[in-house]
């Protein structure tokens, strides 16, 4: 009987006991993002293959040591036939044993060996630049993410305050009605107002939850947990936009991958002119070998024995197939000078167009401000007003749509403004660093 009460009056508890919330700021979903983030731990994969590849070894500098050894064993058993009879065998085994080693070294192939090694380490810069924009990217996401949860919850206690003035305008309007001091066509309107002020609050907790979930994978993190975020939105000043765009063009990680690639298309071009120059190479071999046999002349034999040779080659012609490759990669490294120039083009519109929105916003948040104060001021007048039978419920109503039109406003502003403050710091190479 004592459990089925426990059990009871664990089911009338809140949800907020039953699922309590963590607290959350943002600095800690920043850390949580880097550290287990889906997205940023396979780029971290691949900046580490181009870090195994930087060695002498895999750019051919190192010579090559090969093995080989093998044994063999035969048997046989011979009978021959003549006019006399037959004449019976007897059992010839015989076995063979092999061993080798062989050295390949290239002492001279053009200086790509010395370009491959080169290229190797520019691949591993390539990935670590790709790695800071994979992580600007998912920071980006998240502090969007936090930003609009940020947001929601403020839309939700604002709906929520809206909600209660509904339903005590509801009750008031009901009693009224109950007197003879209202019709019943206010308390309808009432009763509509107040469904549709809750339809609206329960619709903004169903998009938090959605965003929480996002926030969570953003994170890294699937799990049921409840998270009550603690950092508020406070509005930055990002300073000039000059030494912005300065930053842009010496931080951006789009600018810096194109530039490295520039740098890579150098290092394939000595590769392919490396086929001008004479190959030079060093070989070195040991033998040895062993036979036995149960008959013949020889019953056995062992032989080894050492050789070395220094061989060059030169490529005379190919069909001008070197010649069109450097061609083409001359043209590629012109290709890629275009582009770089694109991407900083680029790179300066979205800086230009993203902080003169970001300035707008904040110059309409301050009107916005100044608005609340009179929507604010006009709605308690409207109470007092409503009080006193001058004005009906339904002036009281709009009265109260204009206070929450302005302070959703201002929420939504906050939320805009940040998110074309992230968009910059992220242009301008400051997100995640």
């Amino acid at each position: 009987m004592t459990k089925n009460i426990a059990y009871i009056l664990l089911l009338l508890l809140p949800s907020t006991v039953l699922f309590s919330q963590t607290n959350l700021s943002l600095q800690d979903a920043v850390e949580r993002t880097l550290q287990n983030n889906y997205n940023i731990q396979m780029v971290k994969k691949d900046l580490q293959i181009t870090d195994n590849n930087i060695s002498y070894g895999n750019a051919g500098f190192l010579p090559s040591l090969d093995a080989a050894a093998s044994y063999r064993f035969s048997a046989e058993d011979a009978e021959t036939k003549t006019s006399q009879g037959t004449f019976p065998g007897n059992d010839n085994r015989a076995t063979n044993k092999s061993a080798s080693l062989s050295l390949g070294w290239t002492l001279f192939d053009g200086f790509a060996m010395f370009a491959r090694y080169d290229r190797f380490e520019e691949l591993k810069n390539l990935n670590s630049i790709a790695l800071q924009l994979e992580i600007e990217t998912r920071l980006q996401e998240l502090f969007n993410t936090y930003y609009q949860i940020n947001m929601l919850d403020k839309s939700i206690a604002l709906l929520d305050e809206t909600l209660k003035f509904s339903q005590e305008r509801l009750n008031f309007l009901s009693a009224s009605n109950e007197y003879g001091a209202t019709t019943g066509t206010e308390v309808l309107r009432a009763e509509v107002d107040y469904n549709t002020d809750n339809s609206n609050l329960k619709r903004q907790k169903v998009q938090r939850n959605a965003s929480i979930n996002r926030l969570k994978y953003v994170m890294g993190e699937i799990n049921d947990a409840q998270y009550n975020l603690t950092s508020d939105i406070e509005i930055d000043d990002l300073g000039d936009y000059t030494k912005l765009k300065e930053l842009a063009f010496e931080r951006n990680s789009s600018i810096q991958q194109a530039m490295i690639n520039r740098e890579i298309s150098e290092y394939d071009e000595k590769i392919i002119e490396a086929a001008y120059y004479p190959n030079v190479k060093f070989n070195a071999a040991y033998s040895y070998t062993e036979q036995e046999s149960d008959k013949g002349f020889i019953l056995g034999s062992k032989n080894q024995g050492y050789n070395a040779s220094i061989s060059a080659s030169w490529n005379l012609f190919s069909g001008f197939q070197t010649r069109i490759a450097d061609q083409n990669t001359e043209i590629l490294q012109e290709k890629q000078d275009i582009f770089i120039q694109s991407i900083r083009a680029m790179i300066e519109m979205n800086i230009m167009t993203n902080y003169q929105s970001y300035s707008d916003l904040k110059e309409i948040l301050e009107l916005e401000v100044q608005n609340l104060k009179t929507a604010n001021e006009n709605f308690e007048r409207s109470k007092s007003m409503f009080k006193y039978g001058t004005i009906n419920s339904l002036d009281l109503r709009q009265s109260q749509i204009n206070l929450l039109a302005t302070e959703q406003r201002i929420v939504n502003l906050k939320y805009e403004i940040k998110t074309y403050e992230t968009m910059i710091l992220m242009l301008s190479g400051q997100l995640g660093r």
